[in-house]
């Protein structure tokens, strides 16, 4: 009979240890449910914040650029630099009424397309002065300039069309 109880009795605790372990890991998987739940609410405000930021500085419409783009000298400005180690590149295009825009330049760590890229670097090229008669080292240079970029560069290749339809390649390579 005593060892009729120890049956009995063992099996009582196995049932009492493993009912514990099942309470533990359901309050366990309730805790990390909880703690979801509080990021998904955390990530859905930044979400939220960011949205308003955003909508906040809209970008620029291509009747806006379109706009802006007619202040300029140019309709084409693409302006290539190769380094030993990297490369810089600056294009704006008024490609039929529809601005195209990249702004590539590793020196100051900026990598836009569209009207980010347009946004920085309409100033630059508002203040560029540059005319069909400029030699090579002449355009070069002053968009080397206007740029802030340094003069240790392998080649640099600029394609410019004036508003007036003239269209002129500047070449430099050392």
């Amino acid at each position: 009979m005593l060892t009729i109880q120890l049956k009995y009795g063992g099996f009582i605790m196995k049932k009492l240890v493993m009912s514990a372990i099942f309470l533990a890991a359901i309050f366990m998987i309730s805790a990390c449910a909880a703690d979801n739940e509080n990021e998904d609410e955390n990530t859905s405000e930044h979400t939220e914040n960011h949205s308003q930021d955003v909508e906040s500085q809209p970008a620029m419409s291509q009747t806006d650029l379109v706009d802006k783009m007619s202040e300029l000298d140019y309709v084409v400005y693409d302006f290539d630099v190769i380094y030993e180690e990297t490369e810089f590149e600056g294009e704006i295009e008024d490609d039929d009424g529809i601005i195209e825009a990249e702004f590539y330049n590793p020196f100051e760590d900026v990598q836009s397309r569209g009207s980010e890229a347009f946004e920085a670097m309409f100033p630059i090229l508002l203040e560029l002065e540059l005319n069909p008669d400029m030699s090579d080292e002449e355009a070069i240079s002053t968009s080397l300039e206007a740029f802030n970029l340094p003069e240790d560069f392998l080649k640099a290749t600029l394609e410019v069309v004036f508003t007036d339809g003239t269209e002129v390649d500047y070449v430099v390579k050392r």
